[in-house]
């Protein structure tokens, strides 16, 4: 038992699959659209041959198509096979999410079920078939507005936070993030480790400082989606974000927001109103089911009314899943 078979996930639910399901689909992400992310054919590197044999492998556990998606105008690893399609996404982030790649190629429902998987644990599964050898090494980025200096790392899987973070960190209190900062979680105490399907650790600072009157300020420093600072005369920038929400919870306002960076083909506001109030039969009927935590992330972060949308999502599927 070489434990790579967890590196599968199902969708919907975010599972891992049983071991004698049968999905309709296979999905290879070979492109990352997360802020600061490793580019996945960097950190493939010279596995080309590995990833190659491990499409194939995979193209034995399904019936259907073997997806392999990667980044518009990139040299993204050919793999043969009788059910191996190549596609290409192309913009910024969500576009590399696997939950887009799935909603615009193959979408599912509660009887249809397709499989996902990342790039680097594709290229371990060919290795384990040609060589009999389990590799557990992986490229992840760190990266974040606390680091001292960004790069990437070669290291394995679940390798200690801290200790990737060792004397890399820039003074002050900084909060470390196992993932994305859109989508990670913190990665302290019992679960100070490298998450099994993350590619990169971020740090933030850590927004404990409240500014005075900070609503009524120009904002030539700050961010905002809906573009109410005058930090969007200014063109494109860059901006060094901390943990802040900048406010307290409060109720879901309909200004848009979230249709500003929700890709699918779904309505955005009243899905997320039937996760909040817990009605899991419209929530269904409206998308949940293709949904993962990663692929509400953006909403959480143009949430005016504060809301974590990942673990409420979770709650949904979960209980979508224990009536079905």
């Amino acid at each position: 038992a070489s434990g790579l078979w967890t590196a599968l996930r199902t969708r919907p639910y975010s599972k891992v699959p049983a071991p004698a399901s049968v999905p309709h689909a296979i999905f290879v992400s070979v492109i990352d659209t997360h802020p600061l992310a490793a580019d996945p054919l960097v950190a493939l590197g010279g596995q080309a041959q590995d990833f190659g044999y491990g499409v194939q492998v995979l193209g034995a556990l399904t019936d259907g198509k073997v997806y392999v998606v990667g980044r518009a105008g990139a040299a993204t690893p050919r793999a043969e096979g009788p059910r191996v399609v190549h596609e290409e996404f192309a913009g910024p982030h969500p576009a590399g999410l696997a939950g887009t790649h799935i909603h615009f190629l193959d979408p599912v429902h509660e009887q249809k079920t397709v499989w996902t998987i990342g790039c680097q644990d594709v290229a371990a599964i060919g290795r384990l078939f040609t060589t009999g050898r389990l590799s557990s090494e992986r490229v992840v980025a760190l990266a974040g507005p606390g680091v001292q200096q960004p790069r990437l790392l070669r290291t394995v899987l679940g390798a200690s936070a801290d200790e990737l973070c060792a004397g890399q960190l820039l003074p002050g209190e900084q909060r470390i993030v196992s993932g994305s900062v859109l989508g990670g979680r913190r990665a302290s105490g019992a679960l100070a480790f490298l998450g099994r399907y993350h590619t990169q650790v971020s740090v933030l600072p850590e927004g404990r400082e409240r500014r005075f009157m900070g609503w009524l300020s120009p904002g030539t420093d700050r961010h905002s989606v809906m573009g109410i600072y005058l930090s969007r005369l200014f063109g494109s920038r860059r901006f060094a974000m901390d943990t802040s929400t900048n406010g307290s919870p409060r109720a879901i306002v309909p200004i848009g927001a979230y249709e500003k960076v929700m890709p699918l083909d779904i309505l955005a506001t009243p899905l997320l109103k039937s996760l909040v109030i817990g009605d899991v039969e419209t929530s269904a009927k409206l998308g949940a089911l293709e949904l993962d935590e990663e692929d509400l992330a953006l909403c959480s972060y143009v949430c005016p009314g504060k809301y974590e949308f990942g673990p409420i999502l979770r709650d949904n599927l979960t209980r979508i899943e224990a009536e079905a």
